[in-house]
């Protein structure tokens, strides 16, 4: 049981870690993606 709930801390640990990682490479931007969609975004009145 014990080795258990350290093995799942461990995983947790890792998994944010390797996000942090990608957070700071700057994985998650979506600049790129925002061109794609630009033209619907001018012609929408709510935005």
């Amino acid at each position: 049981m014990f080795w258990m709930i350290i093995s799942g801390v461990a995983a947790t640990v890792a998994g944010l870690a390797v996000y942090i990682y990608y957070l700071q490479q700057g994985q998650f931007d979506d600049d790129d993606e925002e061109v794609k969609y630009q033209i619907f975004r001018e012609h929408d009145p709510d935005n």
